[in-house]
C-alpha cells in the first residue's frame, strides 16, 4: 500500500516540474509551478475518511464534497450533499465559480485517489485554494465505516474510541443491522445549483 502512494507522489512530482519548463505567456494566471511542486511534496492536501465522515455527520457548513466518478456511479449511491465534476469539466468557467467560493473546504473523492490526485493538481494550478483529498477514496470509506471492524485483545483506548465511531457512522448511513455490499449514503439531487456571488460593490482603490 505505501509502495503504491510512494509511486503516486514521484507520478505528481514528474508532472509538477514538468510545468516549471513551460512558456511563461501558457501560466500568467497560473500558481508558480515552484510553489505547486512544494505543495506536490508536502501530505498536507489528504484528510482520512474518519475525518471527512465526522464532518459528513456534522452537517459542516464549510464543507464541499466533490465526487470525480462516472455519473452512473453517482447516482448509484453518493456521500451526503456530494457534487458529481467530471474532471474534464474542471476548468469550464462554472465549474471554477463553485470551486472559488468562498469559506469552502473542496474535498475531492473517486473509487481511489489516482483521479483526485489529478483534479487537485489541475485546481492547484489554476490557483484554486483550500482543496484536499479523501485519502483512499469510496473504496476507503467503505471499506473503513461500512465494513465492521474487528476488535484486538490489545486495542488501545483510542482504538476502541476509533471502532466506535464508525460503527456509530455506520448507522447513520445505513441503518442498524445492515452490511450491504455497496451502501446508497444519502443520495443527493441529481441536479446542483450553482451558488452565483453577488456582485461586489465598487470601491474607490484597493485590490
Amino acid at each position: 500500500m505505501e509502495r503504491k502512494y510512494t509511486i503516486l507522489a514521484i507520478l505528481l512530482i514528474v508532472l509538477a516540474l514538468g510545468l516549471v519548463i513551460l512558456p511563461k505567456e501558457k501560466r500568467q494566471k497560473e500558481i508558480d509551478p515552484k510553489l505547486l511542486l512544494s505543495a506536490v511534496i508536502e501530505n498536507s492536501r489528504y484528510l482520512s475518511v474518519d475525518e471527512v465522515t465526522h464532518r459528513i455527520i456534522e452537517n459542516d457548513p464549510t464543507l464541499m464534497l466533490i465526487d470525480l466518478r462516472p455519473g452512473d456511479q453517482f447516482k448509484q449511491f453518493a456521500l451526503s450533499g456530494a457534487i458529481n465534476i467530471q474532471t474534464d469539466s474542471l476548468l469550464s468557467a462554472s465549474t471554477l465559480e463553485l470551486l472559488n467560493q468562498p469559506g469552502k473546504d473542496k474535498i475531492w473523492y473517486a473509487n481511489s485517489d489516482l483521479i483526485s490526485e489529478k483534479a487537485w493538481l489541475i485546481a492547484t494550478r489554476h490557483s484554486v485554494n483550500r482543496i484536499y483529498i479523501m485519502k483512499g477514496g469510496m473504496n476507503e470509506w467503505f471499506n473503513t465505516i461500512i465494513k465492521p471492524g474487528d476488535v484486538s485483545n490489545t486495542a488501545s483506548s483510542a482504538d476502541l474510541d476509533r471502532l466506535s465511531f464508525r460503527n456509530a457512522a455506520r448507522r447513520y448511513f445505513i441503518g442498524a443491522g445492515q452490511t450491504p455490499e455497496m451502501p446508497i449514503a444519502k443520495k443527493t439531487p441529481e441536479k446542483v445549483n450553482f451558488i452565483r456571488k453577488a456582485p461586489e460593490a465598487t470601491s474607490g482603490g484597493g485590490c
